[in-house]
């Protein structure tokens, strides 16, 4: 499996220079983004056409769209400023036209973005055919938004915990009492960005084609009164609620289980309609996303073995009610 640290790079001196006096700031641009949509389209370098098939290209991908959403330009105005046709932009933020390089730094050009985030991001497309992505975070993460742009894509969504309530299942002041317990010099500001980030990632589940979600939890997370007993007892309360929606499925691995795979750890699996599937792993402060095959069918068997031996949706309610009157 192929890995890539997502962080600042040695900057060359041609990447050192200002935005202002960057080559794709003239007439670079207009070269290296030929469209075949123009009439120049003989002249255009034969790239692959399919959809992106790393984590890596698809990430990309999102953060042009989001800096050009950023620049207050449509596809067609972005397309305009560098002499090409909108639907070549949206071809490549949307993956059907493969990434070049030089396609990446004349777009982060136009939308003027800061010279270290356009060095990391062209650096990140020169290896963007790889599979395989962690990210070594220096603290606590600050946002989920690499998870949460493929959470708003995928059309299932598959989580085992072990530990705790899976994130997109918590409630606001459960996530707070863990943060909080995680790292404990977060200011008030801080921890507060946290938990508003985390309960904007649950929309994706009751919007209105929302994906459908497996949660799967050991027993023991149930019982770990994170936050006192209050906290606890209305987030098991908020777990059968929302578990009556429609594209909800938990259960709960009992105690008398005894030991099983899912002590191996905690994992989320992400399947997509048009885009390959990814697994998503999180340790300490290692975010890591797996996309090989054989990755993929080791989560997919270990999943299968966790759901052997969990308890129905039905018998999982049942119990979650024995513990909220326990509380």
């Amino acid at each position: 499996m192929f890995a890539l640290v997502v962080g600042l790079m040695r900057r060359s001196s041609h990447d050192a220079m200002p935005a202002s006096n960057h080559p794709i700031r003239s007439l670079w641009t207009v070269r290296w983004l030929r469209d075949p949509d123009q009439n120049n389209a003989s002249q255009e370098v034969a790239m692959p056409g399919n959809r992106h098939t790393s984590v890596r290209s698809r990430q990309i991908a999102n953060e042009l769209r989001r800096y050009r959403e950023k620049a207050g330009l449509s596809c067609t105005e972005a397309g305009a400023k560098l002499g090409v046709s909108g639907s070549k932009i949206s071809r490549i933020e949307t993956g059907v036209s493969g990434l070049q390089i030089e396609d990446v730094a004349a777009l982060l050009g136009l939308y003027h973005v800061p010279a270290a985030e356009r060095h990391t991001l062209v650096e990140l497309a020169k290896s963007a055919d790889q599979k395989g992505w962690w990210e070594r975070q220096t603290g606590l993460p600050q946002n989920w938004k690499n998870l949460m742009e493929f959470e708003a894509k995928a059309s299932r969504i598959q989580n085992f915990e072990n530990m705790f309530v899976p994130g997109l299942l918590q409630t606001a002041e459960y996530s707070r009492a863990i943060l909080r317990a995680i790292d404990d010099t977060l200011s008030e500001d801080e921890l507060e960005s946290l938990i508003a980030t985390r309960m904007a990632r649950q929309i994706v589940l009751t919007r209105s084609q929302a994906p459908q979600f497996l949660a799967v939890i050991d027993e023991n997370a149930l019982h770990r009164k994170i936050g006192g007993s209050g906290v606890m007892k209305r987030q098991l309360q908020h777990l059968l609620t929302i578990a009556d929606a429609r594209n909800v499925v938990l259960r709960v691995v009992s105690t008398s289980a005894g030991a099983y795979v899912g002590l191996q750890g905690p994992f989320l699996l992400l399947e997509f309609r048009d885009e390959p599937d990814i697994v998503y792993v999180e340790n300490h402060y290692t975010m890591l996303f797996l996309e090989e095959e054989q990755d993929l069918a080791s989560y997919r068997m270990g999943l299968r073995n966790i759901l052997g031996v969990a308890l129905a949706p039905g018998a999982t309610a049942e119990l979650i009610k024995s513990v909220v009157g326990e509380a």
